[in-house]
């Protein structure tokens, strides 16, 4: 179980330290430096020639070949070194034109070309190469490689590499087969390794301090939900011993005060008769009488005869004293045309609501 978490979780640091490292290779803004063979020894200058260049020399000793002066090389710890070398040492060969099919093979391809196109043992040639189209309407692919042997620098190389360089690489200037500058990197893999060992150290540092500093937040934040928990539960429990402490002591008004209010409390929420008959003579229309009214329970009911049933609900609606009519029973018309007879319920409204 153990190992089927473990997985994703070294999948998951793996990935987060390649965009960490992605970023920074983008971010980086340090022009790279160029390593150019001078006449007493090489000179380490910006490629943009922006300040004079260092002066550097190749020193053998028991370790292996090494630059001196040891701070002037320090400068090229963790930049971007081109070691500019003579272009009459580089082998530049084009291969004939393959098949566009053939473009996720090429690189299986140029190194079995490789074995017959260079004079050098196949484990110490470095190459590059480029691909280009045949021609407008020709989709082969024409290959071009450019590639030289390690031993012809390797003490050099041997002495960059030692440095830990973000990238190194070897840049040829203006070859002619080429047609301009070629450029070879340098894959060290122990550097490189060294530099994605330390980042996902770094990483997994700080994934640990977010887990624990979250583990930490999370238990503070249940113990402060338990704690505001508890303290409702014990204020509702306040609450409700103290609704029933009062509700046992019963009403603490004397009782010809809880009289008077619920006498005025009756009157108020109960609809007058004279003032709800007076609201209905000042809206009911002059063609039309009533044959039956009931006041009961805050309605009044009114049965009656109108030559203009449908603009009654507007005109009782329209009296503050009413609200919600409704005709509670079908409307039927009278023979001779002298009216319909309707059936029509509102709600009185009480004059403190108005």
């Amino acid at each position: 179980m153990f190992d089927s978490v473990k997985q994703p979780i070294v999948w998951f640091v793996d990935g987060l330290v390649e965009a960490l490292s992605a970023f920074g290779e983008r971010s980086r803004r340090h022009a790279p430096l160029r390593v150019v063979a001078a006449d007493d020894g090489f000179a380490v200058e910006p490629a943009d020639g922006s300040s004079p260049a260092a002066k550097l020399a190749l020193e053998e000793a028991d370790g292996g070949a090494r630059l001196v002066p040891a701070d002037a090389a320090a400068a090229l710890k963790d930049r971007e070194i081109d070691l500019v070398l003579p272009a009459d040492e580089l082998l530049v060969r084009t291969l004939d034109p393959l098949p566009a099919e053939s473009r996720s093979y090429l690189d299986g391809i140029i190194r079995h070309q490789l074995e017959r196109l260079v004079p050098w043992r196949p484990d110490d040639v470095i190459y590059n190469y480029q691909v280009a189209p045949a021609g407008p309407r020709d989709d082969r692919l024409v290959v071009t490689i450019s590639a030289t042997a390690r031993s012809l620098h390797a003490g050099l190389i041997a002495a960059l590499t030692a440095l830990t360089p973000r990238k190194l690489q070897l840049l040829y200037r203006d070859v002619p087969a080429a047609g301009g500058d070629v450029a070879i990197r340098i894959d060290d893999t122990s550097a490189e390794a060294v530099r994605l060992g330390r980042m996902r150290k770094g990483v997994i540092a700080a994934l640990a301090v977010l887990l624990l500093s979250s583990g930490v937040a999370l238990g503070y934040l249940a113990y402060s939900w338990q704690q505001t928990t508890a303290a409702i539960e014990s204020a509702d429990d306040a609450i409700f011993d103290l609704r029933k402490k009062l509700a046992a002591r019963g009403s603490q008004e004397p009782a010809a005060v809880r009289d008077h209010a619920a006498i005025l409390a009756r009157k108020l929420e109960t609809p007058v008769a004279v003032t709800t008959i007076d609201a209905l003579a000042t809206v009911l229309p002059d063609d039309t009488y009533l044959t039956e009214l009931r006041i009961a329970d805050g309605h009044v009911r009114i049965t009656g005869v109108s030559r203009n049933v449908a603009g009654l609900v507007p005109l009782i609606e329209g009296n503050p004293a009413f609200a919600e009519a409704t005709f509670f029973a079908p409307t039927t018309r009278l023979p001779d045309n002298q009216g319909d007879r309707f059936y029509l319920d509102a709600r009185v409204v009480p004059e403190a609501g108005r």
